[in-house]
């Protein structure tokens, strides 16, 4: 026991420090952007509707049920807002929260799993990596979602492996408690998303069973009490929904689920290796560093090896199960965030100690990628700073119209990307060398402060030519008592940015407003009778019409 305190407490300055840049990273201006349609103002306004209805059993959007999400992640989102009021910071805070409790999370494994050493990289690559970090400054469910995934699988970890060195009455309260924190993990997770975390869990765990011929040293009374707590903790919130709505939430639940499994829900589509290079992009610069650390590694003791054939496992099972599904939608697979976090941080730990090294597996991917990254963002803005100069190639109505947008870009705008690409040549000259530790954290560093500037300076620039004129009109509709409809798309935009309120008996006398796109004007014009609709303006793609009575 006094050996453990004394560790914590050593430990203690480097995990302020993780806190500190979990912080700075995850934190600032996030409330600075509006949130983005579909999934951030979804979940924002099913718990401005929380709040609103003070019905907390269950999602709900237009103030209807809404049976495709368990309310976990909005259930946080409104206890934010509770706090912080109904806005973008509030919505997007629970993840910037979850984000620096994960860093704290994957230390403390690779911590206790390996060392110190790959528990701090490991956080470092998990922050400073493009999808992850913009996920923890973001206001969708998958952050929490994946979180309580991992701490579920790692503590199965925990429970199939056997410490040779611990008294029968030890060994048997740390399997209780391996079992109960993983069931109740699950369960938060199950509470977050849906079942989808039980399945992921079982089948990792069954892969390492299959493929170490049944050395899964879990006995069946466990699963048993593992499936109870599971149930339990779903069950106790499940209770509450059925006894209000009898099981119309599992059966719309199912039906969207198999929608997603069996089409390509909401257009979604894209071919069965979409998640690999999105993951390979989106995860850069751990992506790139993990290709020589699936081998064997004589330097690992047994639990050390095992762990790593769990995280290889996982991200295996997340591919293939997100592949095969029909729906492709990036943050379906971020689960992986973690295994390739992890395997680049493995493999930098061994290259830091002198037990693996420096190739051209690394260098090519590594510059190719950064080259793709960097060309695409500095392209982007180039095309943005000159608009007029593109738009005759463009055939989409709407997209052009949004190009008119008035947006104030500088030549400097294009040397975030030409500085970061510097850095990365840098730490691969660096790495190749004796400064292989400035290299690998100069890479590390510049690869967070970079999405971060993205994020902080260009995002919302962006922002202005899709989505900031449609905004604009619903912020100035929230004093007024009226209905606004959209036609020709979908949105969830107009009830949390007009901020509908509670439905009344004569909302039927109100004004009442359709928007919809430059592109969509005259189909929409046919669905209503002659004269029915008056155009108030138009604006960046954007067409405003009062329905007259």
């Amino acid at each position: 026991m006094v050996n453990e305190i004394r560790k914590h407490i050593t430990q203690f300055p480097t995990q302020l420090l993780l806190v500190a840049i979990g912080a700075m990273l995850f934190i600032p201006f996030i409330g600075t952007v509006h949130l983005f349609d579909w999934d951030e103002i979804n979940f924002a306004e099913s718990a401005r509707e929380m709040l609103l209805t003070h019905n907390y059993r269950m999602m709900q959007i237009n103030f209807q049920p809404f049976y495709e999400k368990p309310p976990l992640f909005i259930w946080l989102q409104a206890l934010s807002m509770s706090c912080f009021g109904v806005n973008e910071f509030a919505a997007r805070l629970p993840n910037a929260i979850c984000g620096i409790v994960t860093m704290l999370v994957v230390f403390n494994v690779g911590r206790h799993v390996f060392k110190s050493q790959l528990g701090v990289l490991w956080a470092l690559l998990f922050a400073c990596s493009i999808l992850p970090q913009i996920y923890f400054k973001s206001g969708i469910i998958d952050p929490v979602f994946n979180l309580f995934i991992f701490l579920g699988i790692f503590f199965i970890y925990k429970l199939s492996i056997q410490n040779d060195f611990e008294d029968f009455k030890t060994s048997k309260r740390n399997r209780r408690w391996n079992l109960l924190l993983s069931a109740l993990f699950i369960g938060l997770a199950t509470l977050t998303k849906g079942p989808v975390a039980i399945l992921l869990l079982i089948l990792t765990a069954s892969t390492y069973f299959f493929v170490h011929r049944g050395k899964l040293k879990i006995e069946l009374s466990e699963m048993l009490i593992w499936w109870l707590i599971v149930a339990a903790v779903v069950i106790t919130w499940l209770s509450f929904e059925i006894r209000a709505n009898d099981i119309t939430f599992i059966d719309e639940f199912i039906k969207y689920q198999i929608r997603l499994l069996s089409t390509k829900d909401a257009g979604h589509g894209g071919p069965f290796f979409y998640h690999f290079v999105a993951l390979l992009i989106g995860v850069f610069p751990a992506s790139v560093l993990i290709f020589d650390s699936f081998r064997k590694n004589d330097h690992d003791d047994s639990t050390q090896h095992y762990f790593k054939r769990w995280m290889i496992y996982l991200m295996a099972v997340v591919l293939i199960v997100f592949s095969i599904v029909q729906t492709k939608i990036l943050h379906y697979s971020s689960l992986c965030n973690f295994p390739i976090t992890f395997l680049a941080a493995y493999y930098l730990s061994h290259l830091f100690d002198g037990k693996m090294k420096w190739t051209w597996k690394q260098t090519v991917p590594l510059v190719t990628i950064g080259i793709l990254i960097v060309a695409a963002i500095t392209g982007g803005i180039f095309v943005m700073q000159r608009p007029d100069v593109f738009i005759s190639y463009i055939k989409d109505d709407f997209a052009k119209d949004c190009l008119k947008a008035t947006v104030y870009w500088t030549r400097n705008d294009i040397i975030y990307g030409i500085v970061y690409l510097a850095c990365i040549i840098t730490s691969i000259f660096m790495m190749q060398t004796k400064h292989v530790k400035w290299g690998a954290y100069l890479l590390i560093i510049s690869s967070g402060l970079f999405v971060s500037t993205v994020m902080t300076f260009v995002v919302p620039r962006i922002e202005k030519y899709s989505q900031a004129g449609l905004i604009e009109f619903l912020e100035s509709k929230k004093n007024e008592r009226c209905t606004i409809e959209t036609a020709g798309f979908k949105s969830y935009a107009h009830y949390f940015y007009a901020a509908k309120p509670i439905p009344a008996p004569d909302d039927s006398l109100n004004k009442t407003y359709i928007i919809t796109k430059s592109n969509k004007v005259e189909k929409v014009r046919t669905w209503y009778s002659e004269g029915a609709l008056q155009e108030l303006y138009r604006k960046n793609g954007w067409v405003f019409f009062e329905k007259v009575k």
